[in-house]
């Protein structure tokens, strides 16, 4: 008998955009995140109010704009400053794209893939928050 080969989905095609409105009563946001790169992982969602977004995904961009590779007071501050109802693209995590930033960078990927542009986006946004020091 022979196996077939099941070809995984890449992550990219998983992803989804959702809105995320202001809780009416409070006139927060009815979302939570966790993570950045201040803590070596991506953004991901730690409250959620349903619609699409679950707890756990990670969080690809806020209003169109990447966020990977932001510290977390940078994605909350960039989620504070949007207009709402604020669109939200995010991922379930996975076996190649889990909450571990340290790890996704270290992998190695094919110049020019999905994955390689997504590792260069992140190393540019880190690079914003790095500090020339000289010894």
């Amino acid at each position: 008998m022979s196996k077939v080969a099941v070809k995984k989905l890449h992550w990219r095609s998983r992803a989804q955009e959702s809105f995320v409105p202001l809780v009416s009563s409070s006139g927060e946001l009815g979302i939570a995140i966790g993570g950045g790169a201040d803590y070596g992982e991506f953004p991901f969602v730690t409250a959620a109010p349903g619609g699409g977004i679950t707890v756990g995904d990670i969080i690809l961009e806020i209003g169109g704009t990447p966020i990977l590779g932001l510290t977390l007071g940078d994605v909350r501050g960039l989620l504070n400053s949007c207009p709402h109802p604020i669109r939200i693209k995010t991922v379930s995590p996975g076996s190649t794209l889990c909450k571990d930033l340290r790890l996704y960078l270290s992998k190695c990927f094919t110049p020019g893939s999905v994955d390689s542009q997504l590792q260069q986006v992140i190393r540019e946004n880190l690079y914003l928050r790095a500090v020339p020091c000289e010894y």
